[in-house]
């Protein structure tokens, strides 16, 4: 956390005086990382909520995230990442892959509600949803949306906590037990308003 802190400071000094500069190659790198599935992105979202605000740099993660994984999305689609997946990744894009087919096969008329579900959710991994996403025939666009709404919750807390990255002593008190369990709240609450909703249809025909 100290090397993030030092590098936050140095950006910052950089940043006063050549604001175009850092924006670009800030955009860029978040690209970048998105489209080749590197981790990171909590580091990049914390230096944007101390670099551009809480609010600016909120916005701009988020638009980021959508062009990253579609660039991702886009890279699977042309390379033919599957075969890649099954040579490295065999057990786990099997049971990934056949999952997320099931869902988006029974879930095609509000294909953007399971999606913003999966994204909101902490747990689910987002860098192998990606890769998948145009292999189960997920629209690009709809992908796209889905994932700059879903990820809204995760990166205000990263972009709100940037703000104060002085206090912060590890990476791990941005998602404590509190925070982690409130973004997980969010994609419960969703769950069960879809499920009342489908109850709600039933009893009424």
């Amino acid at each position: 956390m100290n090397d993030i802190t030092k590098l936050n400071s140095c950006l910052k000094v950089y940043y006063e005086k050549n604001f175009f500069y850092v924006l670009i190659l800030f955009c860029s790198i978040y690209i970048f990382k998105q489209t080749f599935c590197i981790p990171g992105s909590v580091i990049l979202n914390v230096l944007a909520g101390s670099l551009f605000g809480s609010i600016y740099g909120f916005l701009l993660v988020c638009i980021l995230s959508s062009i990253g994984v579609s660039s991702c999305y886009l890279l699977s689609k042309i390379c033919c990442i599957e075969e890649v997946l099954i040579k490295f990744l065999p057990s786990q894009l099997r049971s990934s892959k056949t999952t997320l087919e099931n869902l988006v096969s029974n879930n095609k008329n509000q294909l953007w509600y399971l999606l913003l579900v999966l994204r909101i959710i902490p747990i689910t991994p987002n860098w192998l949803l990606n890769l998948i996403a145009p292999i189960v025939r997920i629209p690009l666009w709809t992908f796209m949306y889905t994932t700059f709404f879903g990820l809204m919750p995760y990166n205000y807390i990263c972009c709100q906590s940037g703000e104060t990255i002085s206090s912060i002593q590890s990476l791990d008190e941005i998602f404590s037990f509190k925070t982690t369990m409130q973004i997980m709240s969010i994609a419960v609450a969703m769950v069960i308003i879809k499920i009342a909703s489908k109850f709600c249809k039933l009893q009424t025909q």
